[in-house]
């Protein structure tokens, strides 16, 4: 039987992927597994949707936006999800990793010239834990990550002997992605310079093609720049190559508790096994997450052996460069921010992928006999049979918390009830998105005596000050929760504290640690305990209980 085309395969690819991620979504019914960061996106790409004259863009998702409103303005007029942006972006996602399915199936059959191996590799990246998640919610790093892949993969086939055309189309399709989302520049960037500084020819032409690769990127950036000049929050070529997300906040640091983060990250990309928010649950699952940390490993020292007798090849010299230097230069920003993050750790770690799709390769061509291929199809497949069933767990949440939602506004009347919340709470956000678009206090609200509608939902999160500000003293801290809860029973409000109240100091150190402030937990919880106290008034399934706060008479 004639193998088709490759074109072919690469729609078979797309097409099988996006109709297996279409339907995972809707039996899900959940696309706020472990993030709900996607809600906040689809409430920012509502003006988008509405009127894009008039939206605002956003630097660090330049392309994103305009991207994802028209996207969903074409699904409106589909009749997909109309009107509801938050369940669109799923699907929108389900297409671009599909996309990125293609690119993987084409790489690898670039490389190894194996349509065998290229279903595998396919399948199995298919699989992968943080993939596989973030291609069936509403997070925003899919349509760059696949660009930033496309990129990798076209400077891995390239820049063994790569011309200055070719280096001018990785800078183009490179920048496009990290244009979506702006963080995507740090990894990669490094990886590509290193390829070409070591590519062929001689220090002159090398440099000449670095240079060429700065020249695209500065290119596209200032067309892109030029292209929205003038509309409602454009700025200029430096504020788009350096937008400084992240950077003297509570999310940058480095910490002893951001190695644990860290396990959990790489661990949970590979196989799904918990311990996604904070340190202390990264250590309790220590042996778990060891497990797919030392089985990504196997896959990486094993690919070195068989690969090693190849090692003079030009092109897998790039290959790895590119790959490696990704995942290199990655997991040192990583540490810095935010390792245990999907969205931080799905573009550094396609380096699995390649890993296993050319060992899967060399295993083919060195025993051509049915059961080696059966054995490899299972260990490819084992990845999504794994992952599948992890996230079956968490099936049916957003109707969940729609209903948690409604019973928790039966039981504490937003107009006489201020919410102490941890902060990083599921039900805050469709708190925010569903009753009003009002941040947490943070020490700067005032708002009318109650009862009042205005704001309708009003709370204050102890974990702002840890993002917000990092230069604070735990005391400092302590005493801006204090003052917005004072705040809120002087003007005769009732205060519903979450679970955060039961945290002993060891629970909320490791929850801070997250956010390098595991320093302030001792002030925090003396604060609280010294100050106040509070009975269990409400329990639901979905978010846990509620406990209302008051002051601890004096004496």
């Amino acid at each position: 039987m004639k193998t088709p085309a490759l074109a072919w395969q690469l729609v078979l690819a797309f097409a099988l992927s996006l109709l297996v991620l279409v339907g995972l979504i809707g039996w899900l019914q959940n696309v706020h597994i472990l993030t709900s960061n996607g809600m906040y996106k689809s409430i920012q790409a509502e003006p988008w949707i509405a009127d894009p004259s008039a939206a605002r863009l956003d630097p660090s998702n330049y392309l994103y936006f305009p991207l994802y409103g028209a996207l969903c303005r074409l699904l409106d007029g589909l009749g997909v999800e109309r009107g509801v942006p938050w369940k669109q972006l799923a699907y929108l996602n389900a297409f671009w990793a599909s996309l990125c399915i293609a690119v993987v199936y084409a790489f690898v059959h670039h490389v190894t010239r194996s349509a065998r191996a290229a279903v595998l590799a396919a399948i199995f990246h298919f699989g992968c834990g943080f993939f596989l998640l973030l291609a069936v919610i509403s997070e925003d790093i899919m349509p760059g990550y696949t660009l930033v892949f496309g990129a990798m993969a076209l400077a891995g086939l390239w820049f063994d002997r790569p011309t200055y055309g070719r280096v001018a189309i990785v800078g183009a399709v490179f920048t496009l992605g990290w244009l979506i989302e702006w963080r995507l520049i740090f990894p990669t960037l490094p990886a590509l310079l290193l390829a070409l500084v070591a590519s062929e020819g001689p220090i002159s032409q090398r440099l000449a093609r670095v240079g060429v690769l700065l020249a695209s990127i500065l290119a596209v950036s200032g067309i892109v720049q030029l292209l929205w000049d003038g509309h409602n929050g454009a700025v200029g070529l430096h504020d788009i190559l350096w937008t400084g997300k992240g950077v003297a906040s509570g999310w940058g640091g480095v910490s002893w508790d951001k190695a644990w983060m860290m396990l959990s990250g790489i661990g949970n990309y590979f196989l799904i096994m918990g311990g996604f928010t904070d340190p202390l649950t990264a250590r309790r699952l220590v042996f778990p997450l060891s497990v797919s940390v030392l089985l990504q490993g196997a896959i990486f020292v094993a690919s070195i052996m068989i690969l090693w007798p190849r090692r003079a090849e030009r092109r897998l010299r790039a290959i790895v460069i590119v790959f490696v230097g990704t995942l290199a230069a990655g997991q040192v920003f990583n540490f810095y921010v935010q390792p245990q993050d999907p969205q931080m750790q799905i573009n550094v770690m396609p380096w699995l992928t390649v890993a296993w799709g050319l060992l899967v390769a060399a295993l083919l061509a060195v025993r051509r006999r049915p059961w080696i291929l059966l054995f490899l199809a299972v260990l490819s497949l084992a990845p999504l049979v794994w992952n599948g069933a992890q996230l079956a767990r968490w099936r049916g949440g957003d109707p969940a918390a729609v209903a948690a939602l409604a019973a928790i506004e039966k039981r504490f009347p937003p107009d006489s009830t201020v919410f102490l919340y941890w902060g990083f709470e599921p039900i805050t956000v469709w708190q925010y998105a569903l009753w009003s678009r009002t941040w947490d206090w943070d020490g700067t609200a005032t708002v009318a005596p109650a009862p009042s509608t205005e704001p309708k939902f009003k709370w204050i999160a102890i974990d702002a000050g840890a993002i917000r500000h990092p230069g604070w003293t735990a005391e400092q801290h302590a005493q801006s929760i204090k003052r917005d809860i004072d705040q809120a029973l002087d003007r005769g409000y009732r205060v519903a504290v979450s679970d955060v109240w039961n945290w002993n100091v060891a629970e909320l150190a490791s929850q801070l640690g997250g956010l390098a402030a595991a320093d302030r937990a001792t002030a925090i919880h003396k604060m609280l305990h010294d100050n106040f106290e509070a009975r269990p008034v409400f329990s639901e399934p979905v978010v846990g209980t509620y406990y209302d706060l008051r002051r601890r008479p004096a004496g």
